[in-house]
C-alpha cells in the first residue's frame, strides 16, 4: 500500500525597504520626449500674389478664373474691361502682377502696358494674347511686359507664369520660345531695346506694313498680303504712330519719306 507523501513547496518572496529599491527594479516616472525648440522649423506661409486682369471678353475671363481655382497662393484682385478702365483702377493701388489682354477696346494692351508701368515701375505684366505674331511678342517685351502667353495655355503654364514673373524672372509661351530664339531680331528676349543705328525706329515688320501702306493698299490687304491678322497689321500701325509722334497715315509715310525708309 502506497503512503501519499507531501509534496511542500517554499517560496521565497524578497522585501526591499521602499528607499531601497535596486537600480534595475526602481520605477520610473514617464517623461514625454519632446524635440529641442531649436531644431523645430517655424512655419512661414507662402506669400500670396495678387493678380489683375484686364480682359474685354466675360467668357474668357471666366475661363482665366476656373483655371486658377484652387490655387491658393494666387488671389484675384480686380478686373478691368479695357486700358483705360484698367489705368484708372490701378491710379493709386497696384498689384503684383497684371494679366494682360493685347485687344482690347481704346487704347490696346500695349500702349495700358507702357502707361501701367509708369506709373508703377514694380508691377509685372504677363501679356495674353491669340496673337503669336513675334512682332508683336517683340514690341510687347521692348514696352516692358515680363512674359507673354497665347490663349491656349493651360492650367499649370498659367499658374506657373504668373509665379516666375511675380517673382521677377521671365517667361515666354513654349510655342513661342523656339521660333523667338531662331530669329535675332528677338533673340534678345527680354533685353531692353537699343536705339536703331538705321536712321529710323521700325523693326522690319513694320516696314513692310509701311511699304506697302504707301503703295495705297488698305489695311485688310497689308494683312492679306503678309499673312497676318487685320488686328496684326492695325497694331504694327499704332506702334509706327507712337515712335514718330504721327496721327495719321499721311504724316506717317511723309515720316518714312523723310527718313529715306520710303523713295
Amino acid at each position: 500500500m502506497c503512503q501519499s507523501e507531501k509534496v511542500s513547496k517554499t517560496v521565497n518572496i524578497r522585501i526591499f525597504p521602499a528607499n531601497s529599491f535596486p537600480a534595475t527594479l526602481k520605477p520610473e516616472t514617464f517623461k514625454p520626449q519632446t524635440p529641442p525648440t531649436s531644431n523645430l522649423i517655424p512655419y512661414t506661409p507662402m506669400p500670396v500674389i495678387r493678380l489683375f486682369i484686364v480682359e474685354d471678353h466675360t467668357l474668357n475671363y471666366e475661363g482665366i478664373l476656373a483655371l486658377l481655382k484652387g490655387c491658393d497662393d494666387i488671389e484675384v484682385a480686380g478686373y478691368a474691361r479695357s486700358g483705360e478702365q484698367a489705368l484708372e483702377q490701378l491710379s493709386e493701388n497696384a498689384p503684383e502682377v497684371v494679366l494682360m489682354d493685347l485687344k482690347l477696346p481704346g487704347i490696346d494692351g500695349l500702349e495700358t502696358t507702357t502707361r501701367l508701368l509708369a506709373m508703377h515701375p514694380d508691377t509685372q505684366v504677363l501679356m495674353l494674347s491669340v496673337d503669336d505674331d513675334l512682332h508683336i511678342v517683340r514690341e510687347a517685351i521692348r514696352r516692358g511686359a515680363r512674359g507673354y502667353l497665347t490663349k491656349n495655355v493651360d492650367r499649370d503654364e498659367l499658374i506657373d507664369a504668373i509665379r516666375k514673373v511675380a517673382s521677377g524672372k521671365r517667361h515666354l509661351a513654349e510655342e513661342l520660345l523656339e521660333r523667338v530664339l531662331d530669329q535675332p531680331e528677338t533673340a534678345s528676349f527680354g533685353s531692353p531695346a537699343t536705339p536703331s543705328t538705321a536712321g529710323h525706329p521700325f523693326t522690319r515688320r513694320e516696314l513692310e506694313v509701311l511699304g506697302l501702306m504707301a503703295m495705297g493698299k488698305a489695311n485688310k490687304q497689308i494683312a492679306e498680303s503678309l499673312f497676318v491678322s487685320l488686328h496684326t497689321v492695325e497694331t504694327h500701325i499704332k506702334n509706327m504712330y507712337s515712335k514718330c509722334d504721327a496721327t495719321n497715315k499721311v504724316e506717317l509715310i511723309l515720316y518714312g519719306q523723310k527718313t529715306g525708309v520710303l523713295k
